[in-house]
C-alpha cells in the first residue's frame, strides 16, 4: 500500500512540474540547489538539523490527508514513520557526509516520533487596525498582506536617516506608494456598492478613506525624510509624493470599474498612470494633468456605473 501511495504522490508531482513550465522548472531547480549548498556549507552545525525539524514537523502538522490516509491503512503512524524517513534522508545524508552521525541519528529519531505528537492548531486573529478609515476594507487587506513590506520599508528608511543617505528614505517611501495604491487593483464587488446611495456618495468615501490612510500609514516616512535633512525640498517632496499617492490610487480605483480584467487593468495603469505617478515626484507640474486624467476616469466610471448607482 505504502508503495501505492509514493506513486500517486509521483504522479501528482508529474501533473505540478507539467503544469509549471519549462521556465519555472529550471527557476526553482536553480533555488534548490543553491538552498542545498547553502545548507551543506553552512559552518554551523544546526542549520541543517533546525531546516529539517521545522520543514517536518510543519508538514505533519498541517497536512490535509491524514483522513484519506486512515482509508488505506489501519496503522497510520507506521505509515508516515516511512514517508517522514524517507524526507529526511537527504538532511541526514548530508550530516553523515559531514561525519555528524549523531544528527543524522536524531533526525531519524524525530521523524520515527513526529506521527505520535500531538497536532498543534493555531488559532488565527485578525489584527485591528483603528488608525485606518473604517470600512476601507480593500486598503485594510492590502495593509494586513503587506505589512511586513511596510514595517521593512520603515525600517530601511529609519536606516537611511541614521546613515544621512536620503536616496534611501525616498526610494522607501516611493516603493510604498506603489503598494499603497496596488491594493484598489482589484475588481470591486457589486454588492459592496449597493451599499452606496449615488455615485458621488461613493466618491467621497473613496477620497476620504484613500487620503487618510496614505496620510496616516505615510507619517513615519515623512518624519524619517524630514529628520535626515531639514531643507524644505524634502517637505515639498513628500508632499507632492502625498499628492501623487491619492491621484493614483484614485485613479486606479475608478479606472478598476471601467476595465474589469485583472491583468488588463495592470497593464493599462502600468502604462498610463504609474508614469505620472512617478513623474509627478520629482515633477510636480505632472500633479496637474494627473488630476485632469482621474477626474476624466471618474467622469467614465460614472457612465459604466450609471444602473447601479
Amino acid at each position: 500500500m505504502f508503495q501505492l501511495y509514493l506513486l500517486l504522490r509521483l504522479k501528482n508531482f508529474g501533473r505540478i512540474v507539467i503544469e509549471l513550465g519549462i521556465f519555472r522548472i529550471v527557476f526553482l531547480t536553480i533555488l534548490t540547489v543553491a538552498a542545498i549548498m547553502i545548507l551543506f556549507l553552512a559552518e554551523n552545525r544546526f542549520v541543517i538539523p533546525v531546516v529539517c525539524v521545522l520543514l517536518l514537523a510543519s508538514y505533519h502538522n498541517y497536512r490535509k490527508d491524514k483522513e484519506f490516509l486512515h482509508t488505506l491503512t489501519s496503522h497510520l503512524p507506521v505509515f508516515l514513520i516511512k514517508e517522514y524517513t524517507l524526507i529526511t534522508l537527504p538532511f541526514a545524508g548530508m550530516e553523515m557526509i559531514k561525519g555528524r552521525f549523531t544528527e543524522a541519528i536524531g533526525l531519524w529519531l524525530f521523524a520515527t516520533l513526529l506521527p505520535f505528537l500531538k497536532e498543534i492548531k493555531l488559532e488565527h486573529k485578525p489584527i485591528r487596525l483603528p488608525f485606518l478609515y473604517k470600512g476601507s476594507y480593500e486598503y485594510i487587506r492590502m495593509f494586513r498582506q503587506s505589512f511586513w513590506i511596510y514595517a521593512l520599508l520603515l525600517l530601511f528608511s529609519i536606516a537611511g536617516t541614521v546613515h544621512g543617505n536620503i536616496k534611501i528614505d525616498k526610494v522607501c517611501v516611493v516603493l510604498w506608494g506603489l503598494i499603497q495604491a496596488s491594493g484598489y487593483l482589484q475588481p470591486m464587488d457589486t454588492g459592496y456598492l449597493l451599499h452606496f446611495k449615488n455615485f458621488k456618495t461613493l466618491c467621497r468615501f473613496q477620497s476620504k478613506s484613500i487620503a487618510w490612510n496614505v496620510f496616516i500609514t505615510s507619517i513615519p516616512f515623512g518624519l524619517a525624510l524630514i529628520a535626515s535633512t531639514y531643507d524644505q525640498d524634502e517637505i515639498l517632496f513628500f508632499l507632492s509624493y502625498y499628492i501623487a499617492t491619492l491621484i493614483y490610487a484614485i485613479g486606479i480605483s475608478m479606472l478598476r470599474h471601467i476595465i474589469p480584467s485583472p491583468l488588463l487593468l495592470f497593464i493599462v495603469q502600468l502604462s498610463i498612470l504609474m508614469p505620472f505617478y512617478l513623474g509627478s515626484l520629482f515633477g510636480p507640474f505632472l500633479l496637474i494633468p494627473g488630476m485632469a486624467l482621474t477626474t476624466l476616469l471618474s467622469c467614465q466610471t460614472r457612465k459604466h456605473l450609471k444602473r447601479l448607482l
